[in-house]
């Protein structure tokens, strides 16, 4: 069992997206300031964007967020569970940082024990390590119909006796009748876990709560910890793409994103509104406009299992672009300046999905008139190939896209295989399209069971392979997995996911697209990068972690937390 030093909360929703990670990683930027050593820890975990680790293991983003705001190198352990949906009753399972296997969802269910000894036993180890651990629920603890099967909720906190503070949403409407409804369908045993709640994302005077909160204090016999407001310029990258899904812009919790500048505590403003980009939002929301028409456009296209799409992030802050996803067919060509196709869970159902959807034919006469760029990523690189061959039936049925099998968009002369092993690699990359006097070296990492290569008949005398090479030769990715972008400079495809963090990649694909007619050879260039006005990415983040802090420290009554949480 866990030693008596270590002290632990867990922060548990009334609902999926009720403000649990960012509540995890605002209280972990407190604690941590304060000078208490603390660690983020989700013991399951449901979600398509993960991150690798440096040691090569798997976990979700969300938990490598909440270990920056704790100042601390994401670990394996953080997140020993993490299940990836790749249909509507399948799922593709991580724990412990690497591959289990594939399996549905009753078949998870009941191995319950042996999961449930693999969360804590990452607990156990983060308990030896840290004074603090701040442990976050998943989804809602009152689904009645998964009681029997819960691991990520009640079903751990019981086994530690761990006091739970649930949060509501108050955007979503009805926080009281969520946070009395949960409450009152736990069994007793875990509902005398629950030490309080807070009301979360609250917009006005939050004196006309006081009346209902009395009222839920008084029926659930618990404590209301705060009401934290809604935050304008808060960007925590999200977990899942129920945000695309609602605001269509980006993993963060604003809803646009632009660069204006602002007084205030912490001085910045990153363009908070409501307002659409598009047609009516029919492509997604993306920067706010600001009355400018220079800016570049870029359109990501919003895969039916995007994965990883907070590595887009940086771009929405910058002032030179504009950004956004998009499901549907543009009315116009040239609506574009780039397009990316992002990762993707399932590839060959998401290229299914583009084919039926226009989006493929689209594309298709994008790149042949030839004024745009456009760029895959891990899934979407391997799309840009010929085809797409799965022997071992991982994404498809038995046979269907086993032997001849799915064509791509054939922009690269490259076939991707699907194969059991998969590729986890979290490092530097040389960057051989730099011309600087020291050489910049990028952070990426690489997640992928695809293995892509040229075809036998290539003479490769139309791309340059390899403008990305491993810091340290012999590790993660090869040719042409690591990086290749046409001669004409029009293609760019790569396994290599987080480039767009690094600001020397960022503007070398900007100067590509205002400097159209550059010619790259796969030696040195001499770019002109312009200049790049917009925040790093680094500054974004931390200023939100703080920012969050700084709420938490103003909102939350801390000394009742203290005394919930015995620190």
């Amino acid at each position: 069992m866990a030693n008596g030093k270590t002290k632990f909360i867990m922060i548990q929703g009334t609902s999926s997206s009720a403000g649990k990670s960012v509540l995890t990683a605002g209280f972990l930027r407190y604690f941590s300031g304060k000078g208490v050593c603390c660690s983020p820890f989700k013991p399951q975990n449901m979600s398509l964007n993960s991150f690798v680790t440096e040691d090569g293991f798997e976990i979700a983003v969300s938990q490598a967020v909440q270990s920056e705001a704790a100042f601390k190198k994401p670990l394996r352990q953080m997140n020993p569970i993490l299940i990836k949906p790749s249909s509507d009753t399948e799922m593709h399972l991580i724990v412990e940082g690497k591959h289990f296997g594939n399996m549905n969802f009753k078949d998870y269910n009941r191995r319950k024990g042996f999961f449930l000894k693999k969360a804590a036993d990452s607990f156990e180890f983060l308990t030896k390590q840290n004074d603090l651990i701040v442990i976050e629920g998943a989804g809602s603890p009152a689904e009645i119909n998964l009681f029997k099967y819960d691991i990520a909720n009640m079903g751990f906190a019981e086994i530690y006796d761990v006091p739970v503070i649930l949060t509501a949403d108050i955007e979503r409407g009805g926080v009281f009748a969520s946070l009395y409804g949960t409450v009152k369908l736990l069994p007793p045993k875990w509902r005398k876990l629950v030490k309080g709640f807070i009301v979360n994302k609250f917009r006005g005077d939050a004196s006309i709560l006081e009346v209902g909160i009395k009222q839920m204090e008084k029926r659930l016999k618990i404590p209301c910890l705060g009401v934290i407001p809604h935050i304008k310029n808060l960007h925590i990258e999200a977990e899942d793409s129920l945000n695309l899904k609602t605001f269509g812009n980006y993993s963060g919790d604003a809803v646009n994103c632009g660069n204006k500048k602002r007084d205030g505590r912490n001085g910045r403003d990153y363009g908070r509104d409501d307002r659409d980009g598009g047609d009516n939002g029919r492509y997604g929301r993306g920067n706010e406009d600001n009355g400018r028409d220079d800016r570049l456009n870029i359109g990501i296209v919003r895969l039916d299992h995007i994965s990883n799409f907070n590595e887009f992030d940086p771009l929405f802050f910058d002032e030179r672009l504009m950004v956004r996803f998009f499901d549907g067919v543009p009315s116009k060509t040239d609506e574009f300046d780039m397009i990316i196709i992002p990762g993707s869970k399932s590839t060959i159902a998401d290229l299914t999905a583009v084919k039926k959807s226009g989006i493929f034919d689209y594309i298709k006469r994008f790149e042949k008139k030839g004024k745009g760029i456009i760029m895959g990523i891990c899934g979407g690189f391997q799309m840009m190939g010929e085809q797409i061959t799965d022997p071992y039936n991982l994404e498809s049925s038995s046979g269907s896209t086993s032997a001849c099998g799915m064509p791509g968009f054939g922009f690269f002369k490259t076939e991707t295989q699907l194969c059991k092993e998969k590729i986890l690699v979290n490092q530097k990359y040389k960057f051989k399209a730099n011309n600087d006097v020291c050489e910049s070296f990028l952070d990426g990492y690489e997640i992928h069971n695809g293995r892509t290569f040229f075809l036998k008949n290539y003479l490769g005398d139309d791309i340059t392979a390899d403008i990305f090479e491993p810091a340290e030769k012999g590790v993660g990715g090869f040719s042409p997995e690591t990086g290749i972008i046409s001669k004409d400079n029009k293609k760019v495809g790569t396994y290599i996911h987080g480039l767009f963090a690094n600001t020397v990649f960022k503007n070398f694909i900007i100067e590509l697209l205002v400097n159209k007619n550059i010619s790259y050879s796969g030696k040195t260039t001499d770019f002109d990068y312009g200049k790049d006005k917009s925040l790093s990415y680094e500054t974004v983040k931390n200023d939100s972690f703080n920012l969050l802090s700084e709420n938490i420290e103003r909102h939350i009554n801390i000394e009742l937390l203290e005394s919930i949480a015995d620190i």
